[in-house]
């Protein structure tokens, strides 16, 4: 059993991704859509494994939605950090999250393009290829 821990810079929002899989065997995502690429993400998913993100302060996550508006796309407001992206339907979730916040050396990774997937054809591919995910948040008060 591997597993990964990575956070943002101010530590506002974490996650934990267990998987069967070795670390040679993780190969990140590099897509090649315009905020992938500013945020020079290397997202990764294992649909086997079982993720958690941890919110310390909801205020400061931005859940930020684009293009076919399928998955809110979390990122930190006071760091600024891309944690990784959530899509959710009927009371399930799904995640990719972005290996740029652990401390794993020389990821590998494999250019990636969704361009030109409808909205069906994306949903359906995140719910097969991204990892099932809780989220949990930070009691009121604890902050």
């Amino acid at each position: 059993m591997t597993t990964l821990n990575g956070q943002c810079h101010c530590g506002n929002l974490s996650y934990q991704i267990e998987t069967d899989l070795t670390l040679q065997q993780i190969e990140a995502r590099a897509c090649d859509c315009s905020f992938c690429r500013i945020h020079a993400a290397q997202n990764w998913s294992d649909p086997a494994a079982q993720a958690v993100i941890n919110i310390r302060t909801e205020r400061l996550l931005n859940r930020y939605v684009f293009g076919l508006k399928t998955a809110e796309f979390f990122i930190c407001r006071q760091c600024g950090a891309y944690a990784g992206a959530v899509l959710t339907q009927a009371r399930q979730s799904w995640a990719t999250l972005n290996l740029r916040l652990t401390q794993l050396p020389g990821v590998n990774e494999r250019s990636m393009s969704f361009e030109g997937e409808n909205v069906a054809d994306r949903v359906a591919r995140r719910k097969r290829v991204w990892m099932p995910v809780s989220i949990r948040h930070a009691a009121e008060g604890s902050e």
